[in-house]
């Protein structure tokens, strides 16, 4: 991959992390990565690969959704904070990657008056009756 390559998704990733207010700490953790990791992904001296170049994909792709990135940013700044934007970003890409589908195709759905994303951002935020996952009991 062309350094450029690197920059581009790099910088792409440092713009949404800056764009939701996150720091590099809170960032790495919702990748899953090192705050390290996330610090030379910025810097271009790495790229993501594998499962983790997927996910930073992922991530690009879901951001560029309008109601998914303001769903994201009200998430971040409700009680669930962090860990509920972490299991609605998992949900989200899990629903993805079943229907082997992108954000674009699921698009329609996310923009729908009773949509996927109201229902998993009322599953995160615990509106499903019991007030959290319910799953487990």
């Amino acid at each position: 991959m062309k350094k450029e390559d690197k920059e581009h998704i790099g910088k792409k990733l440092k713009k949404l992390r800056e764009e939701l207010g996150l720091n590099q700490e809170d960032w790495a953790k919702l990748l899953q990565v090192s705050t390290n990791t996330v610090a030379r992904w910025e810097r271009a001296e790495l790229e993501p690969k594998g499962a983790h170049k997927k996910k930073a994909e992922q991530m690009i792709s879901i951001s560029k959704d309008k109601k998914a990135l303001e769903t994201i940013k009200s998430t971040l700044n409700s009680e669930g904070g962090l860990p509920a934007v972490a299991a609605f970003l998992g949900m989200l890409i899990g629903v993805m990657g079943v229907l082997g589908v992108s954000l674009n195709v699921l698009s329609p759905l996310l923009k729908s008056k009773s949509s996927l994303l109201d229902g998993i951002k009322g599953f995160t935020e615990g509106k499903n009756g019991k007030g959290g996952n319910d799953m487990a009991e």
